[in-house]
């Protein structure tokens, strides 16, 4: 045991996750110490609305931020790897002849001529290959390509040098949610099982889809929470922050829960509550569990009843925003549908729910009702080491699941991989 504790202190952490959303920014670091990884620091803040309307504001309001989130959590060192933002991330699938990696980076420039909002040549272009595909009767390789000017790339080192941060690395959110769950998920099973991570965030969705810590898919939607916010306000003739705050509410207040139903999912009379295994069932607020399919233990569902108040606030809210949630639900059938006639042989078994607004339970069990999926709530910190009491003040409640945090741990989890990594030369 001592010398488990000795070897927990004397190791370096990973560098520091530095998360840039939309709705709030965060910072995490990991320590690994040879057999499982520890969160040793985190900390995080809300972006105001009324910052991000100016890019100088913005830019601003981030590097203070950063330089006062350092100094409130004991991270150690100053190394970081940052997530591009994903509104200045473009994500592009093409076909390819059967290449090796430097053939395929070099012919990337002109098998991108005309598919992207860009010009090739003015980005940073990085890529993978999910995979090998038919077509004509001919191979190629289904490449993931992932640009982005390589202005942003710029101005994001130049935040990051004013905020007293070294960068040794930018990643991509794709990679970063693999690279998080890559510990959670880490059992052989677990690599035969193909995940759609939908992380629904305040200006976008975006997808991936994996089979164990391959890569077959990726795509940005461009709906998220504030849609949602904008769809109540119009509705109800709140403003913005108004409507968004009723949404917090409705997700996070207590509610009146009656007693907890445990059903078995081979049983047929429990198919109200938990449905066959073809359907979805919400795992949403619990731990992480395995895919039912590999798993037969007894599921503990337990039924939300809203007070009258929140019934009537829930249903104006459903009803504001049930043609944006169908929209969704057609969007992330169609990148399911997309990956699995490219990837027959991996046919999606479960969605992972990340992101802020993952806490909204009702609308993620639509989205894995309407696509016929088992789903569950994300927690990155499910398998993670008991050693480091990270207190509230940092953003993280170790009692609950934490979805949002996923990509600020991968970052710092993941920074080994260099195969996404935008280098500091590019």
């Amino acid at each position: 045991m001592l010398g488990f504790v000795r070897n927990l202190f004397t190791s370096r952490p990973g560098p520091i996750g530095v998360d840039l959303g939309t709705d709030t920014l965060r910072l995490a670091q990991c320590l690994h110490d040879g057999r499982e990884w520890h969160l040793t620091a985190a900390a995080c803040t809300d972006i105001p609305s009324g910052v991000r309307q100016s890019s100088e504001t913005l830019t601003e309001f981030l590097i203070q931020a950063i330089r006062d989130l350092l100094t409130s959590a004991p991270f150690r060192g100053r190394d970081a790897v940052l997530c591009v933002p994903s509104r200045e991330l473009t994500i592009q699938h093409i076909r390819m002849p059967k290449l090796d990696d430097q053939e395929t980076r070099k012919a990337l420039p002109w098998e991108l001529k005309d598919k992207l909002p860009m010009d090739p040549a003015a980005a940073v272009l990085r890529h993978l290959i999910a995979g090998e595909v038919q077509v004509n009767n001919e191979p190629k390789n289904e490449v993931v390509v992932m640009a982005t000017p390589k202005t942003t790339i710029s101005h994001l080192l130049q935040l990051a040098s004013r905020a007293k941060l070294n960068v040794i690395g930018m990643n991509v959110e794709p990679r970063a949610v693999v690279d998080c769950f890559a510990h959670v998920y880490r059992r052989r099973s677990d690599q035969q099982i193909t995940t759609c991570y939908v992380d629904i965030g305040a200006e976008s969705t975006r997808v991936t889809i994996a089979h164990g810590i391959q890569i077959l898919f990726a795509r940005t939607i461009g709906i998220g929470g504030d849609h949602f916010s904008n769809r109540v306000a119009e509705q109800t003739g709140m403003d913005f922050e108004q409507a968004k705050l009723l949404r917090i509410k409705l997700a996070s207040e207590p509610l009146i829960r009656p007693q907890p139903i445990v059903a078995q999912p081979e049983e047929p009379q429990q198919t109200e509550q938990v449905p066959s295994e073809n359907h979805s069932f919400a795992l949403l607020g619990l731990a992480p569990r395995e895919d039912r399919r590999h798993q037969v233990e007894p599921v503990q569902i337990v039924p939300t009843v809203l007070s009258q108040d929140q019934s009537e606030q829930q249903h104006q809210v459903d009803l504001a925003c049930q043609d944006l949630v169908h929209r969704l639900c057609e969007e992330l059938n169609l990148c399911r549908q997309y990956c699995e006639s490219t990837f027959a042989q991996y046919p999606v078994d479960r969605i992972i729910f990340l992101g802020g607004e993952a806490r909204q339970r009702g609308l993620c069990q639509q989205i894995a009702q309407n696509l016929g999926l088992a789903a569950q709530l994300g927690d990155p910190l499910v398998r993670m080491g008991k050693t480091t009491e990270i207190g509230p003040e940092s953003g993280i409640d170790p009692r609950q699941p934490q979805p949002a945090w996923a990509v600020a741990l991968g970052l710092t989890m993941g920074a080994h991989n260099s195969e996404m990594t935008v280098a500091k030369s590019a």
